[in-house]
């Protein structure tokens, strides 16, 4: 049961965030249609690339502190 319900959630999940992002998207676009889009939400790349380029030094930082590599690591065991 545990399994059927694991494979139902992994199929799901995608499908849920599909179906969100959807529905996301109509609004914008009757937003942009109006005239009533905030300025903000002009450039998704940009605050896209921000936001991955936020995620990868975070990333870096939390390897330089959790792996053990003889130079940093310094709360790995």
């Amino acid at each position: 049961m545990r399994i059927v319900l694991l494979v139902l959630g992994l199929v799901l999940a995608p499908t849920a965030a599909f179906f969100l992002w959807a529905w996301a998207v109509k609004i914008k676009q009757e937003r942009r249609l109006a005239g009533t889009l905030p300025s903000w939400q002009d450039l998704p790349m940009t605050w896209l690339g921000i936001a991955g380029f936020t995620c990868a030094i975070i990333g870096f930082i939390v390897m330089f502190f959790t792996q053990n590599q003889g130079y940093g690591g310094l709360f790995a065991s």
